[in-house]
C-alpha cells in the first residue's frame, strides 16, 4: 500500500528485499517533507506505473535484468522530459555515471543499504523536486532564471560535498556540464596548478574545445593567472560583455569567466574557466554563480586531498607500528639474551648485545628519517652530485669499498634530502654486496644514476622498495624505502637494473 506525502517517489529494482529496505528509509520521519515511496520489480513495471499515475522522481537501479536503468531513463525522457531521474549504481561505475549524465540524469549514486546514503538520496530527491517546482511556478522568465541559478548552486553544494572520492571526478564533471548547459557557454573546465603549470582535469563542452589542455602562465594566458594570483575573476570579452567588468582581456571573438580556486589558506590551486564561443552578455548573477561553483569544486577537490593525505599517513603510522612492535623486539631479544650469558662470565655476550643495540639505533635512525624527512622537500636548488655524493659517502661505514664519479653534473634538489638518498644507497650496496664493493655514480641522458659491482638484485623484485624489504639479517628494510619516498617527493622517477658488470644499477629521472 502506498502512502500519501508532499514528495512522491517511484523506486525501481529489481530486489525486493533491498527495495523494501530502501522504502523503510525513505519513508522514515526526519523531520523533512515527508517521502511517499512506490516500488516497481523492474522497467515494465515501472513503465506501467507512470502510466497510471504522476510521482515526483524516479530513482532507479541500473543493473537489472532485461532491461536497464539507462534504457528505463531513455524512455522516460521521450515521455516526461523534466521528470527528476536519480540512478543507483554499483560502486566503480563511473563510466555508467557519464553515460546517464549524457542521457539526462537529474542525478546519480552509488547504491549501498547503509541508512547514511538512503538519507542523503531523501535529501537528494527532495532537492530535485523543489527544482523543478519552482521552475515551473514562476511566471516570470528572468525571475525563473534566477530561482534556476540559485538551484543550480544548491544542486552543485549538494552533490559535491557529498561525493565520496571515487564519484568526485564524475560530480565535477557533471556539475560543469550542469552549469554550462543553464548558462547556455560552449565550454566549462577546471585546470589545477602542478608546478608552474595549470593542466586540465576536468571538462565539459558543447562544442568543440578552443581552450588548450593546459593554461601557460609564460604564454597567452599570462594576464589570466597572473590576476587569479591576486585573487581577482577575470571576465574577457569584446566591450560591454560584462557589466561590472573594469578590464576584459581574452581571444577576440569570445567572452568567458575565469575564475581562481583558493584553499583554505588562500593560496591559488588552480582556475576554472567557463567559454563561450560567441561574444555574450554576461549578468552579475551568473558571474556570482560560477565564482559560487568555482569555491563549491575547490573546497571538494581539497577534500579529497586531504582524505588521501590523511590516508596516507595512517598508513604510514601503521608502518611505523610495525617497525616498533616487531621489527625493535628481535634485536631487543637478542640483547637481553646475551646480557644473562653475560652475567655469568660470557664476554663474548657484551659484543652480542653492543651488536644488537646498533641494530636497534639503526632502525630508530631510519624510522625516524622516514617520518621526519622522508616527505619533506624544502627548498630546492642546483646541487653538485659529484661533490654531495662524496660528503655522503665520508659519512657512511664502508669499510674497504670504494666509490668512483663519473662527471653526474649538477640535478635540482634539496640537499639534506638527498645526501639522505646517497648514503641508504651506499649502506645497502655495502650491506648487500660486501665490504669491497665498488660503487660508482654517474650521469645518464634523463638524471644520474648509482651502480655496484655487487651479486645484483634479488630474483624476487616485487616491493623492492617497500618498507622491510631485506634479504640481510642485519638489514633494516628502511633504506629503499627512504630512497623511493624521497625521489617520489621530488617528483622524480626511479627505477631498479641490472647493471653491465652484474650488479645493481639504480636510476633516476630528474
Amino acid at each position: 500500500m502506498v502512502s500519501t506525502g508532499e514528495v512522491t517517489v517511484l523506486y525501481v529494482d529489481d530486489e525486493p528485499e533491498f527495495a523494501d529496505l530502501v522504502q523503510y528509509w525513505l519513508e522514515g520521519d526526519d523531520g523533512e517533507p515527508r517521502l511517499s515511496v512506490t516500488l516497481a520489480e523492474g522497467v515494465e513495471a515501472a513503465l506501467d506505473v507512470l502510466a497510471a499515475q504522476s510521482v515526483d522522481c524516479v530513482v532507479s537501479d541500473y543493473n537489472m535484468p532485461g532491461r536497464d536503468g539507462l534504457e528505463l531513463l531513455a524512455e522516460l525522457r521521450e515521455r516526461h522530459s523534466a521528470l527528476p531521474f536519480v540512478l543507483f549504481t554499483a560502486r566503480g561505475g563511473e563510466e555508467i555515471a557519464r553515460d546517464a549524465f549524457r542521457a539526462g540524469v537529474t542525478d546519480y549514486m552509488t547504491k549501498d543499504g547503509d541508512p547514511e546514503t538512503i538519507g542523503l538520496l531523501a535529501e537528494r530527491v527532495r532537492n530535485a523536486v523543489q527544482t523543478r517546482r519552482s521552475a515551473a511556478g514562476d511566471t516570470s522568465d528572468h525571475l525563473q532564471y534566477r530561482a534556476g541559478l540559485r538551484e543550480i548552486a544548491l544542486d552543485a553544494a549538494t552533490n559535491l560535498m557529498s561525493a565520496r572520492p571515487d564519484e568526485l571526478d564524475t560530480k565535477v564533471s557533471f556539475t560543469l556540464q550542469t552549469v554550462g548547459e543553464f548558462t547556455g557557454v560552449g565550454r566549462a573546465a577546471t585546470y589545477l596548478a602542478d608546478g608552474d603549470d595549470y593542466d586540465q582535469t576536468h571538462d565539459w563542452a558543447e562544442a568543440p574545445p578552443a581552450l588548450p589542455d593546459s593554461l601557460d602562465p609564460t604564454g597567452d594566458h599570462e594576464e589570466w593567472l597572473s590576476r587569479a594570483e591576486r585573487f581577482e575573476t577575470v571576465q574577457y570579452g569584446d566591450p560591454g560583455s560584462h557589466p561590472s567588468a573594469e578590464e576584459l582581456v581574452g581571444p577576440e571573438g569570445r567572452s568567458g569567466v575565469v575564475a581562481p580556486m583558493l584553499s583554505s589558506e588562500f593560496r591559488l590551486i588552480g582556475v576554472t574557466v567557463f567559454d563561450d564561443p560567441d561574444s555574450r552578455v554576461w549578468s552579475d548573477e551568473e558571474v556570482s554563480l560560477l565564482e559560487t561553483v568555482t569555491e563549491l569544486i575547490t573546497r571538494a577537490v581539497e577534500r579529497r586531498r586531504q582524505q588521501r593525505t590523511l590516508r596516507q599517513q595512517n598508513e604510514r603510522l601503521e608502518q611505523f607500528a610495525s617497525v616498533v612492535s616487531h621489527d625493535l623486539r628481535n634485536p631487543l631479544a637478542v640483547a637481553d639474551g646475551w646480557l644473562e650469558l653475560a652475567r655469568d662470565g660470557h664476554d663474548e655476550g657484551f659484543d652480542r648485545v653492543s651488536d644488537a643495540l646498533g641494530r636497534m639505533e639503526q632502525l630508530i635512525d631510519d624510522v625516524l628519517t622516514l617520518a621526519r624527512d622522508g616527505s619533506d622537500i624544502g627548498e630546492t636548488e642546483p646541487v653538485a652530485v659529484d661533490s654531495l655524493a662524496s660528503e655522503a659517502w665520508s659519512r657512511v661505514d664502508t669499510r674497504d669499498a670504494t666509490l668512483s664519479v663519473d662527471d653526474p653534473g649538477e640535478v635540482e634538489a634539496d640537499e639534506g634530502r638527498l645526501a639522505s638518498v646517497f648514503e641508504n644507497l651506499f649502506r645497502n650496496a655495502v650491506e648487500h654486496a660486501g665490504p669491497e664493493v665498488a660503487v660508482t655514480v654517474g650521469d645518464t641522458p634523463e638524471g644520474f644514476y648509482v651502480a655496484d659491482d655487487g651479486p645484483g638484485l634479488p630474483a624476487d623484485r616485487e616491493g623492492l622498495f617497500e618498507w622491510g624489504k631485506t634479504t640481510e639479517d642485519d638489514g633494516s628494510g628502511l633504506g629503499l624505502a627512504i630512497v623511493a619516498t624521497v625521489a617520489e617527493a621530488h617528483g622524480w622517477e626511479i627505477d631498479a637494473v641490472d647493471a653491465a658488470d652484474g650488479g645493481a644499477r639504480f636510476e633516476f629521472a630528474t
